[in-house]
């Protein structure tokens, strides 16, 4: 009983201390990026309604509403579905002054909005997070993303890519957002589209080996066991943990994009990826590893994942070593 009485106090305390970050007034000013000054102000305006009305749901304990805010039902469907696992609100910036960035597809994009999410399962190390807002060439609100650190966005053009086109470069770095706010919002649908049917899922668990009984030193060694499944196995797999947990975290970091050599719509992603889970009695899991996707972008608007695979980050105390993550190259690709 005295227990779980201090931790009601400790979630009380934790309640209020984030209350007094809360803005609920947030004014977002575009700097540079933009000349159409009606289009300015229309970004200004809805990315400034939407901001506040996250602070005032959150004050008021109920979910954001979207009368009067120029905002696609996409975008509304995300920022519920964080809501729902999460609580979202703004932090403490009652001012942002933010570049505008032009859009390859048309409309425009601004990047590194700090938001906090309050919930006593989140650890306190994800709880600060960043989200993106795309608005259309008129201003309205179109998509959001928790997106990624502006290092990591910077790494994700790696030195010598030969992805020369700027459209594609940032299709893929949407991507890369879009992909993971789907498994921070539990969004089963949208990665059920984009993992092709003939999808290869494959994932690697460290198993340590016992030497024979005549080694002299019989020292337990490990090595990487693979299992591959259909995208239907993996997919029922990912609907049964979306139901029973709580609250998901994905961090992506070291984002590395390879064009295949032959196949020029054919591109790969690696990333090392933090996985923190969190289910509704309070346990957690967590693990840390490599993630390869090959990725087929030949329709640019709807791009679909042919390969995904993951690995363990270490084995025998020893970081993976870079020639043993999959690559775009390691893959046959046939009937092209």
């Amino acid at each position: 009983m005295k227990k779980r009485k201090f931790f009601l106090i400790l979630s009380t305390m934790m309640f209020w201390a984030y209350y007094a970050q809360a803005q609920f007034d947030v004014k977002l000013y575009i700097t540079d990026g933009i000349a159409d000054t009606v289009v300015k102000s229309a970004i200004e305006h809805n990315g400034s309604l939407l901001l506040s009305e996250i602070g005032k749901a959150f004050l008021e304990e109920r979910t954001p509403e979207f009368t009067g805010i120029a905002v696609s039902p996409e975008a509304s469907k995300t920022i519920l579905d964080i809501w729902s696992n999460t609580s979202i609100m703004n932090c403490s910036i009652s001012e942002l002054n933010r570049k505008c960035l032009k859009r390859y597809d048309g409309g425009y994009q601004v990047r590194d909005i700090p938001i906090l999410m309050l919930d006593v399962n989140i650890p306190e190390s994800d709880r600060q997070q960043e989200i993106c807002i795309n608005f259309t060439a008129e201003g309205s609100i179109d998509e959001i993303f928790i997106s990624k650190d502006a290092h990591r966005i910077a790494s994700i053009l790696t030195e010598g890519m030969e992805v020369q086109e700027g459209r594609r470069r940032q299709r893929i770095q949407n991507f890369v957002e879009e992909f993971r706010t789907a498994y921070n919002t539990k969004d089963w649908k949208f990665l059920n589209t984009v993992y092709g049917n003939d999808a290869i899922i494959i994932s690697g668990k460290v198993i340590k080996i016992i030497p024979n009984s005549d080694a002299a030193i019989k020292v337990p060694q490990e090595r990487i066991q693979y299992v591959t499944q259909t995208k239907e196995q993996y997919m029922q797999k990912l609907k049964y943990i979306f139901a029973t947990v709580k609250y998901i975290n994905l961090e992506f970091a070291e984002i590395e994009v390879q064009q295949h050599p032959k196949y020029h719509e054919i591109y790969g992603v690696v990333f090392k990826q933090n996985w923190n889970t969190t289910y509704a009695n309070g346990d957690g899991y967590k693990d840390v590893g490599y993630v390869f996707l090959m990725m087929d972008f030949k329709d640019e608007n709807n791009p679909i994942i042919h390969v995904r695979t993951w690995q363990p980050e270490k084995y025998n105390g020893q970081e993976l070593k870079k020639g043993e993550i999959f690559r775009v190259t390691s893959f046959n690709i046939n009937n092209r």
